[in-house]
């Protein structure tokens, strides 16, 4: 088995179909590669679609179990998976035809431990189609993990990228349960871990941006969540600097690239606690003071990881220094309790 394609499933009823076909639309026969479906205790009919394509291909296979959270779905998927590269796909995207086959050759061709690929951005409702393309135009650029993150960083998601199912059973990498944000310690962990790795300039992912969905919920519940999953985050990925060969010759690079990312968590969370007004000044202020033990509060102009173009210069000359002095964001946030949240 050359792949393994692992989908958590949960409430997506609306979007599985689309995934599916897509997955089916591909270069490689059905004896070359699987499909895992883990339904996370669905409440809608998506499991029973998924189960009609079950029943119509070999190659596919539904799990169910009660409602766990993503991480333990994943891990499930994990457990069951077969290919010697695995591949998480979120149940309201989906891939462009005809990928699967070029990527499995390069990688397999250049013996990659993780090969990373381009995505787009889409509307829920909209088909995006993708110009064919040339494996032989394709440039594979090898490079150590911690190089990798060093010179290209890195994104959260863990649909980006195929990994090779040997690097996770040789590191013991898995989701973390019971936390938000496991994409991005799962990432950041395996990337760190590699030898041979490559971003491959090919079109292969659609993104679907999703009214309420894990990342774009306005539940104030969830969005707590949210608050501590990039706390935990923040203190993982300190424990990961902290693990560092201070010897390697990019290691100061890869610091800051990491340490860019703590502080993407911390001011993302500034922000999101004052949007939805989660937590009192005092709890924030709690919070912030165990983020200064993980050297990623205050945040650092210098280091980056905070917006990009005039964004980043807006970011850093307004709101850094308000998120910076406690004296400031007691004063932004008493002012924000007062507007109504819409």
């Amino acid at each position: 088995m050359k792949l393994s394609i692992l989908i958590p499933l949960y409430n997506k009823e609306k979007y599985i179909e689309r995934c599916m076909e897509s997955l089916l639309a591909q270069d490689l026969a059905t004896s070359e590669y699987e499909i895992i479906i883990v339904d996370d205790g669905s409440k809608d009919s998506g499991p029973i679609i998924a189960q009609k394509y079950v029943e119509n291909n070999a190659n596919i296979q539904l799990i169910r179990q009660k409602n766990q959270g993503p991480s333990v779905a994943r891990n499930r998927c994990l457990e069951a998976a077969k290919g010697d590269y695995l591949y998480f796909l979120d149940a309201d995207d989906y891939l462009v035809a005809n990928v699967l086959k070029t990527l499995l050759e390069l990688g397999t061709q250049h013996d990659l431990e993780i090969l990373e690929f381009n995505t787009k951005e889409i509307t829920e409702d909209t088909i995006l189609e993708s110009t064919p393309q040339n494996p032989q135009d394709v440039s594979v650029d090898i490079m150590e993990g911690i190089t990798y993150v060093a010179e290209k960083g890195f994104r959260n998601e863990a649909w980006r990228y195929f990994v090779k199912r040997s690097l996770l059973t040789d590191t013991g990498i898995k989701f973390i349960e019971g936390t938000l944000y496991e994409d991005a310690i799962f990432t950041a962990s395996l990337f760190l871990k590699a030898n041979r790795m490559a971003k491959l300039d090919m079109d292969v992912h659609r993104y679907a941006i999703v009214e309420n969905s894990i990342v774009t919920s306005k539940d104030r519940s969830h969005n707590l969540k949210f608050i501590h999953g990039m706390v935990y985050a923040i203190e993982h990925f300190h424990g990961l600097i902290k693990g560092l060969n201070s010897s390697h010759l990019d290691y100061n690079k890869v610091v800051n690239q990491l340490r860019g990312r703590q502080q993407a968590f911390v001011f993302a969370l500034i922000i999101r606690n004052i949007k939805y007004k989660l937590l009192s000044f005092k709890e924030l202020k709690e919070i912030l003071t165990k983020l200064n033990t993980f050297e990623a509060y205050p945040i650092d102009n210098k280091i980056g990881g905070i917006g990009k173009g005039k964004a980043n210069f807006m970011y850093k000359m307004i709101f850094v220094p308000i998120f910076n002095s406690k004296t400031l964001l007691h004063l932004g946030m008493a002012i924000r309790g007062l507007i109504p949240t819409r």
